[in-house]
């Protein structure tokens, strides 16, 4: 995942962090999500707002970061290109772990399921950038094929034809009689 970057950044310090759990707010300025729309390559972000909490895991020494984000996101329609939003309403939980040992992938094959959580990331420096954090669970949240709802059928259903496509630019087929040559033999 790419930093934020842009000057967006909450850097939050977890080396001293005990039982007692370190909560969060954050509110994103207009500068910082331009920053965000760009790191996403989207039109635009706005009102984005992440509240939560950090806490120690008992025995594993995890630092689990967990909370609600909210934001409006405006991508462009796959099939017009116009402005879609989408409200982004999301609760999250995401692992961290001062060992490097945690954060080793073996090299056998693993099946990993939907309800499992993903491999915590390392704390680099004693610290957790929550804007990552914020990034990565808001291009989770984004509509994959963002779509205008007021398409019309026809036009959101509509495939292209690909024997039409190739006519239609002049693509050279250079065994598109073949089989009538074969079949005169």
């Amino acid at each position: 995942m790419t930093k934020a970057g842009g000057g967006f950044a909450r850097l939050m310090n977890v080396e001293r962090l005990g039982r007692e759990p370190m909560s969060f707010d954050i509110r994103a300025t207009e500068e910082e999500c331009d920053a965000l729309a760009a790191a996403l390559d989207i039109l635009g972000v706005s009102d984005v707002k992440a509240s939560g909490s950090l806490m120690r895991e008992g025995a594993n020494g995890l630092v689990a970061v967990s909370g609600r984000i909210s934001a409006m996101a405006v991508q462009a329609c796959v099939v017009t290109l116009d402005p879609v939003s989408q409200t982004i309403d999301e609760e999250f939980t995401v692992f961290y772990t001062f060992d490097p040992r945690d954060v080793v992938i073996e090299e056998t094959e693993k099946v990993v399921g939907l309800d499992e959580p993903d491999p915590p990331t390392l704390i680099t420096g004693g610290r957790i950038d929550l804007a990552e954090v914020i990034q990565e669970q808001i291009a989770l949240a984004l509509e994959p094929y963002p779509r205008r709802d007021d398409l019309p059928e026809d036009a959101a259903a509509q495939e292209l034809d690909l024997e039409q496509v190739k006519k239609e630019q002049g693509v050279h087929q250079p065994f598109a009689n073949l089989r009538d040559l074969m079949s005169k033999k």
